[in-house]
């Protein structure tokens, strides 16, 4: 292709078509770009790439039995040669999946698992508590009972004292009222005696005057006795309603510490209950998990020995088929008939392999 010299030129590499620069002088004039610019991934120039468009279609045009049969001989081994690896992504990728699903699986069987465990923790922590405050309970229980009883002895110490006090009254009553017993009969031998004898009047007046006053002091003392015994009496009957209201809280407090002590009891009989069941549940869930666990190794093991026999057996088959394959681009090079571009492409095949 010519052009005058008033005419712009343009690369002649159909793919490109870039502008040229101007022709200097009268000497041959450049039809592709001298610019450094590539194609491909063989990284050819503008004559270079433009040589292989016109060789790949004359190899196109051109008729020949022979340049056809082993173009197709040469698509069917590059078949062969892809279709293990086809599978091979196939195998790999279902593997993939099972593998995905199984871990998958697992995971949410072990979270399961763990918040299994966090719930009987959760449980026996409250179990714990419960039993905790029954304890408490039953000690307060305990301490009322103690504080009752002491209050009951006292009570019991206060109304002994109470009686023996009223006894000594009684009997500080009965001394003086045998006092005045006998002051009376001897007021009665006084009077016989003033009655027989009256020159002995004035000494008898005295003393019948004497005996008086002291008679009179005795009701005295006797009606103070008798007070004093009243209200030793009465606190003696204060202390006693005391002590029986002292009685009635101890059997109170212990029926309170008797129900305390069943109800801590009974807590922690089904704290106990609880705990063992739940234990019993935890360590079957553990076994079931360990062994699903167990299972899914062993099906992991399986799936990635039968990948491995696999994988042996298509990369035997990939190298079987590339060594065919190299069987025949050898046979195809050493072919007399094949055309030289076409003997260049597979020359370069390996290279690019």
């Amino acid at each position: 292709m010519t052009e005058d010299a008033g005419q712009a030129r343009v690369c002649e590499y159909r793919r490109c078509g870039a502008p040229l620069p101007p022709a200097v002088g009268r000497g041959s004039r450049a039809r592709f770009c001298q610019d450094g610019k590539t194609w491909g991934r063989r990284s050819l120039s503008c004559r270079d790439a433009e040589a292989v468009l016109s060789d790949a279609e004359s190899l196109r045009e051109s008729d020949t039995e022979l340049d056809d049969t082993a173009v197709t001989a040469l698509a069917g081994q590059v078949d062969r040669v892809l279709e293990p690896a086809r599978g091979l992504v196939e195998t790999l990728t279902t593997l993939r999946h099972q593998l995905e699903a199984t871990t998958a699986a697992a995971l949410a069987e072990r979270d399961a698992a763990v918040a299994e465990a966090d719930e009987h923790r959760l449980q026996r922590g409250r179990a714990d508590a419960e039993a905790a405050q029954a304890r408490d309970t039953a000690e307060t229980a305990v301490a009322a009972a103690a504080s009752a009883e002491q209050e009951k002895a006292a009570a019991l110490r206060e109304r002994d004292e109470e009686r023996a006090a009223r006894r000594a009254a009684v009997q500080e009553q009965q001394r003086v009222e045998g006092q005045l017993a006998a002051v009376r009969d001897e007021l009665a031998r006084v009077a016989d005696r003033a009655d027989a004898t009256a020159a002995l009047a004035g000494e008898r007046a005295a003393v019948i005057a004497t005996v008086t006053a002291e008679l009179a002091a005795a009701r005295t003392a006797l009606d103070e006795e008798r007070g004093r015994g009243q209200a030793a009496a009465a606190r003696a009957q204060a202390a006693e309603t005391r002590a029986d209201a002292v009685q009635d809280r101890f059997d109170a407090a212990r029926a309170d510490h008797a129900r305390a002590v069943a109800d801590r009891e009974a807590a922690l009989d089904r704290a106990r209950a609880d705990a063992e069941r739940r234990q019993a549940g935890f360590d079957q869930r553990l076994a079931e998990l360990q062994a699903a666990h167990e299972q899914t190794v062993r099906s992991m093991h399986e799936t990635t020995t039968n990948l491995g026999a696999e994988l042996r057996a298509a990369l035997g088959r990939a190298d079987a088929a590339e060594r065919e394959l190299g069987g025949v681009l050898t046979a195809l090079r050493e072919t007399s008939e094949l055309p030289e571009t076409l003997k260049q492409l597979l020359d370069r095949r390996p290279e690019e392999h």
